[in-house]
């Protein structure tokens, strides 16, 4: 005789811990989600930027395709973050070199011995027919006289990272004619480096002193290692935060107190004769 379906019989043993396959799936998406969230946070933009700076001027697939469009591109690239641009625009850093050389060429007892000379290797034939610096160099490359020499100034956010001390490869076009006008020269150098005064808390360097002087030493070393410039003649100090030249308690201020200062030594016939000129804004 066939049994007949029975509702007693059926048992709901395998059936009652099927939710907790949809509750841990649940569970692995959440997980997921707040790993990236954390992972997102914890990015060094800084760091990611100076990584990538790298291959700014490198050879590429654009490399000969239409330069405006090129320009244009790097433009945006450079007005990001808030509308402050981190990386120079060196394209007239081939221009003042040649100027340069084509201005000593020839001349003996070469020279730079006030801001005057001085302003004359860093400008040239703006859209206006008037001598003036590239708009690309203005906000990084400041000019001084003082009673100890001539001065080249280059802003930290050219130069370094936020903290750090090694020199960013963006610049070195800059640091390599650099090179070229000190080597061409008979005066003392002295490399000065500068911070601002808020406090490191974190970090490879225990001080804005310490920071100073390793960014001042990192400069001077790529001279001498990479250009081949005489040691002898150059000579290295950081001041912290001691020396500023702007109010330390507004942010631009703090911003142009991080520097690095390449002082062109006056000689003594030139010290007799030294007339104060400030600075060039």
């Amino acid at each position: 005789m066939k049994k007949g379906n029975n509702k007693d019989d059926w048992s709901p043993i395998g059936t009652t811990t099927l939710w907790m396959v949809t509750f841990g799936d649940l569970l692995m998406l959440l997980l997921t989600f707040f790993v990236l969230l954390l992972a997102m946070s914890s990015m060094d933009v800084k760091s990611l930027r100076n990584i990538f700076s790298v291959f700014v001027g490198a050879a590429g697939p654009l490399e000969f395709c239409d330069k405006e469009s090129v320009k244009a591109a790097r433009d945006i690239v450079q007005r990001s973050a808030g509308g402050v641009t981190e990386v120079p625009d060196l394209d007239k850093i081939g221009i003042l070199r040649d100027q340069y050389l084509r201005r000593i060429k020839g001349e003996k007892d070469i020279g730079i011995n006030n801001l005057k000379i001085l302003e004359d290797m860093f400008t040239t034939k703006g859209d206006t027919g008037h001598d003036q610096m590239p708009a690309g160099l203005q906000e990084f490359v400041g000019m001084s006289e003082d009673e100890r020499g001539v001065i080249i100034t280059l802003q930290e956010m050219v130069l370094f990272s936020s903290g750090e001390a090694g020199v960013k490869p963006i610049v070195f076009p800059l640091l390599d004619w650099l090179a070229e006008v000190l080597d061409s020269i008979p005066n003392d150098v002295f490399i000065m480096g500068h911070t601002d005064n808020v406090p490191i808390r974190k970090g490879l360097y225990r001080s804005n002193w310490e920071l100073s002087l390793y960014r001042a030493l990192n400069v001077h070393n790529y001279f001498v290692e990479k250009k081949d410039l005489s040691p002898e003649r150059i000579a290295v100090g950081g001041y912290g935060d001691l020396r500023p030249r702007f109010p330390n308690n507004i942010k631009e201020g703090r911003r142009k107190n991080r520097r690095v200062e390449i002082i062109i030594k006056k000689t003594r016939a030139e010290l007799r004769g030294f007339s104060p000129i400030g600075i060039v804004q």
